[in-house]
Parts: C-alpha cells; sequence; structure tokens
C-alpha cells in the first residue's frame, strides 16, 4: 500500500472537506470509507424512482456574499452544484398534530417576519425580537463570516443560554414558540441542551437563502471526490 501524508477514516463531508483542503496544500491524502457509497450522511436512496436525501434536504447562505457561498467556491462547488432556488415566500412549513393552520418559513428577514406576524399579530414585538438576535448572533462571530477576531466567540453570553430558554423568554405564547423551534430537527437541536448560538447560525443561514440539490446531495461528495483526484496529487478512496 502507497504511503500518505494523511489517512482519513471516513468520506462523509467532514472527511471530504478535509481531504480537499490537504491535497490543495500539496499533500498525498487517503480517505477510507467502509461504506459501498461515499459521502456519509450526503448519501441518498431511491423509491420507485424519486430520490430521497438522508442529511442534505436543503442548504442555507448560498446567495452571493452569504458564508457558504463563499466555502462553496472554496471548494469548487458553487459552479459545478444543480441548485434550485426555493420559494422566497415559503421555503419551508411548521405544521401541528390537531391545529388545521400551517406555519411558513419565508427568505430574508422582513419576508421572515411578515408572514410570521401575519399569523401572530399579537406578537409582533417577540418576532422582531427574535429576528433581531438571530443578525446579532450570526454577525457577531468571526468564523461564521470568515473573519480574523482576537475575540472569542465562547466567552459570550450566547453559551449560557440554551434556544428553548431564550425563546419562551421572549413570547408566552405556545404555538408560536414550536413555530420559532420548529425547524429543530434539520439539526437535531435538544430544547433544553441546545446552545442558542447553534439555533441562531443554522436558522439565520437559512432565513438568507435556502437552496435545493436538483437530484440529491450526494453530488457534493461527488464533485469533491473528483476535485481531490484531479488535483494531481496521490490522493484516494478505499472503500471495504
Amino acid at each position: 500500500m502507497p504511503q500518505f501524508d494523511y489517512v482519513i477514516i471516513g468520506s462523509g463531508l467532514g472527511g471530504l472537506l478535509c481531504a480537499y483542503t490537504l491535497t490543495k496544500e500539496g499533500n498525498s491524502v487517503c480517505v477510507l470509507e467502509k461504506n459501498r457509497q461515499i459521502g456519509g450522511n450526503l448519501q441518498i436512496f431511491v423509491r420507485d424512482k424519486a430520490i430521497f436525501d438522508t442529511g442534505i434536504h436543503y442548504i442555507g447562505g448560498l446567495d452571493k456574499g452569504q458564508n457558504l457561498n463563499q466555502y462553496f467556491r472554496y471548494f469548487g462547488l458553487m459552479d459545478k452544484l444543480k441548485l434550485k432556488k426555493l420559494d422566497e415566500d415559503c421555503f419551508d412549513v411548521v405544521s401541528f398534530d390537531q391545529d388545521e393552520k400551517e406555519y411558513p418559513y419565508a427568505m430574508g428577514y422582513e419576508r421572515f417576519s411578515e408572514k410570521l406576524i401575519e399569523q401572530f399579530p399579537s406578537e409582533k414585538e417577540a418576532i422582531q425580537k427574535y429576528c433581531s438576535k438571530l443578525k446579532e448572533i450570526s454577525n457577531f462571530s468571526p468564523l461564521y463570516n470568515l473573519r480574523y477576531s482576537e475575540q472569542s466567540f465562547f466567552n459570550t453570553e450566547y453559551l449560557s443560554v440554551n434556544a428553548k430558554e431564550y425563546i419562551e423568554s421572549i413570547t408566552s405564547d405556545v404555538i408560536l414558540q414550536n413555530v420559532l423551534a420548529g425547524t429543530n430537527p434539520l439539526y437535531a437541536g435538544v430544547g433544553e441542551k441546545t446552545p442558542l448560538y447553534v439555533h441562531g447560525l443554522i436558522i439565520n443561514s437559512y432565513i438568507e437563502s435556502a437552496y435545493k440539490c436538483i437530484g440529491g446531495g450526494a453530488q457534493i461528495a461527488t464533485i469533491l471526490t473528483k476535485s481531490i483526484k484531479e488535483m494531481g496529487v496521490k490522493s484516494g478512496i478505499i472503500r471495504k
């Protein structure tokens, strides 16, 4: 077996991004994968000719200048991915059993707050406060915005409160509380455990813009793997 500078265990998104970065810097890399299909949670499956994503249902922050757009450009993804922008008035919907209403998430903070205020007119102040807090958290984080800062993000108030506590502090309306936390399953959010900053950074990216991968998120793994091999450095993906 050839010698490599680095061996990465697992070809999930994290493993592939590490492999891409190391290869781009001139290192030889080997990625080991136990499964037949690469990509980890980027994998897809098919039922009755319909494609289903296992992890990447939609992606936020991909408009020009937004944070994931910048990351995706570095990794050579933006010009190769087949993407479709979701409905700006309703990129996702929160619904509950025994409630006939549906609560849409809209893109852009102005549109997002307007849609929610239509549903909860007496909670206008709480909704606007929630939007301001998400923008505040996102603007404060250096890594999120790809800028250097000597100030530590982890020594701030955002770590001392969880998302559930904050949402309950701005509104007593239980339905609105659950609507604001309605996309928790997208990032495995847990009420009493997920810090406010995790909720804020993720939901902010979706509100800024939301796109779906046409044909499934597995294309991300395919593009990254091909790019790694094309860089001219001895690299490889080895499956069991």
